[in-house]
């Protein structure tokens, strides 16, 4: 068979021998793609730099924090197994070396959470394109976190913390419970208990998760740094977009979750509101109109190209008798509004067809999402009357927002008993 390892995702180590290929064996066996780091090191690079205290010169940790002071434009991973108490913000710091396991997730996770900030600016350009000031939510109105587990001691000595904080943790001990208060209520995020094998097969009693769970809220995920994580819970941490360690005392954990929670509550992307001018809101379905979606298209073509992410279109359209009615149109908006992510961008393009701009997606994910969609669509007794295809589009180099659009206007279009 085919070495495939040139796909994995490049890594680059800065350390010294024997800890230098150590290190690199267990990037190896994560996934990743491992070398070493040249000198100087290069703070402009875009792949993701691994510094370990135990084995570098006093020189590169002082390049490090001075660069990590003057704003890092790359991912840095400091591995401290002496804990050395090197604290540098909006880089990943390991304790431990069988820790390097959970690399991979925690990468994706700091790629998604700049992923979402890049959506939320940009949206905010659109907004204020078409005469929305987009506003921070008040702080009198603090901020509600959902808790998807039983009601273990973590839980119980987390809720009381946090109260005393101004904030609301509310438990969900099945993914039934989880969907019944996404449905009603809105959460700033989700606190997802992994900490053990118990609290993992407490967080799953409904079964494993099913592809469009809690994908409207961010996730973060709670372990235990002083464990062992298994592949399931590495797992989790791949999906989460924080990953909170659970062994220092109850106060700290709060104070950490408390900052993150008041973060992530103000820093939403903008979503169709009256506050927006009419010719940006669709009134049938409550989404944004097809001027807002192109307008906003532009931005994230140049952010994705940028960013050296993808960017998928998912254009979902409406057959039978009934695709035009208004009210069809509002049942197909609110039963689409629960699956879709903030950083998703959904916009009526014309009667009975909506599109969706999905930030940082491959073709691949937009295709599940799509069938997710159309599954979802087909169990409701309200849009019984329709009949929901899709077609999914990648960008390339060559779109532009228009031709990007028309692309996902033109061409074949799937259905669900083919898919």
């Amino acid at each position: 068979m085919s070495d495939m390892s040139y796909l994995d995702p490049p890594i680059e180590i800065a350390a010294t021998s024997p800890r230098l290929e150590s290190i690199v064996s267990r990037m190896r066996s994560s996934g990743m793609r491992p070398y070493a780091a040249s000198e100087p090191l290069d703070f402009n690079s875009t792949d993701p730099l691994l510094v370990d205290i135990a084995s570098v010169s006093r020189t590169t940790l002082e390049h490090c924090a001075r660069a990590g002071m003057m704003g890092l434009t790359r991912p840095m991973i400091i591995l401290d197994v002496a804990d050395a108490g090197l604290n540098l913000s909006d880089v990943i710091t390991l304790r431990r070396d069988r820790d390097l396991a959970m690399l991979k997730g925690r990468l994706a996770a700091l790629a998604r959470r700049e992923a979402r900030n890049t959506e939320v600016a940009i949206r905010a350009e659109t907004a204020r394109e078409f005469g929305m000031n987009p506003l921070v939510s008040a702080p009198d109105a603090p901020p509600e976190l959902i808790y998807v587990g039983e009601g273990s001691p973590l839980f119980l000595s987390l809720q009381g913390a946090l109260k005393s904080r101004g904030v609301s943790l509310t438990a969900a001990i099945s993914q039934s419970t989880v969907r019944d208060y996404l449905s009603s209520r809105r959460f700033a995020a989700a606190l997802y208990d992994v900490t053990s094998e118990e609290a993992l097969e407490a967080a799953f009693v409904g079964g494993a998760p099913d592809g469009d769970m809690l994908s409207s809220v961010p996730v973060f995920a709670l372990v235990n740094g002083d464990g062992h994580a298994s592949e399931a819970m590495q797992s989790i941490q791949a999906h989460a977009d924080e990953v909170i360690e659970c062994q220092d005392p109850a106060a700290d954990v709060a104070n950490r979750i408390e900052t993150l929670a008041w973060k992530y509550y103000a820093m939403r992307p903008v979503s169709p509101t009256t506050a927006l001018a009419s010719t940006a809101r669709d009134l049938a379905t409550g989404l944004f109109s097809r001027r807002f979606l192109e307008s906003h298209l532009e931005r994230q073509i140049r952010a994705a190209d940028r960013r050296a992410e993808p960017l998928s279109l998912v254009t979902l359209k409406l057959t039978g008798e009934r695709r035009t009615d208004r009210q069809v149109l509002k049942a197909l908006a609110a039963c689409l509004r629960p699956l879709l992510r903030e950083t998703d961008c959904a916009a009526a393009l014309s009667a009975g067809i909506l599109g969706i701009s999905l930030p940082a997606t491959p073709y691949r994910g937009g295709a599940r999402l799509a069938t997710r969609l159309a599954t979802h669509v087909s169990e409701q007794d309200a849009l019984s009357d329709v009949v929901l295809s899709w077609r999914v589009v990648e960008k390339r180099a060559y779109h532009s927002a228009k031709t990007f659009l028309d692309a996902g206007l033109s061409g074949p279009f799937m259905r669900l008993e083919a898919a």
